[in-house]
């Protein structure tokens, strides 16, 4: 619970997740695995079991390669780029400006002080303002 808290208010990432210059789909791996958000647009049945669906996405001529050779091993479907586009695929992490104060916090009093402080609370002119951010660098991104 700590973790996906944590986590999905952005409090605990690198500081290089904020301006990662791989959130885009020109990547110089062959192959790129993550989450697929987004899969029941393309296929409403697909996660029948409710564990998720991973996303590949095939970036060079040798992962295409790669890929002709295993995918006949594997349960999968095709999707247009356009509905695997999740945000760490066109910008990056917005970081929670509490995040130097949870890295800080936690170099100073150790796990269990981090565990029991709230890195959520944030004001209302905070929240706008990051909200406003955000529309201008998605804006920027299209």
């Amino acid at each position: 619970m700590f973790f996906t808290k944590v986590f999905y208010q952005n409090v605990m990432f690198r500081k290089s997740c904020g301006n990662c210059h791989y959130c885009n789909t020109k990547r110089p791996s062959d192959i790129t695995l993550g989450d697929f958000w987004g899969w029941e647009k393309v296929n409403p049945t697909a996660n029948a079991d409710d564990k998720g669906i991973s996303l590949i996405l095939v970036n060079t001529e040798k992962g295409r390669k790669l890929w002709q050779e295993i995918n006949k091993e594997l349960n999968f479907f095709e999707a247009p780029l356009k509905d695997c586009m999740q945000s760490c695929l066109q910008y990056p992490t917005q970081l929670s400006i509490n995040r130097n104060l949870f890295e800080n916090d936690y170099k100073r009093h150790g796990f269990e002080y981090v565990y029991n402080h709230d890195y959520s609370k944030v004001s209302i002119l905070r929240r706008i303002l990051r909200r406003i951010k955000l529309l201008f660098k998605t804006k920027d991104n299209r």
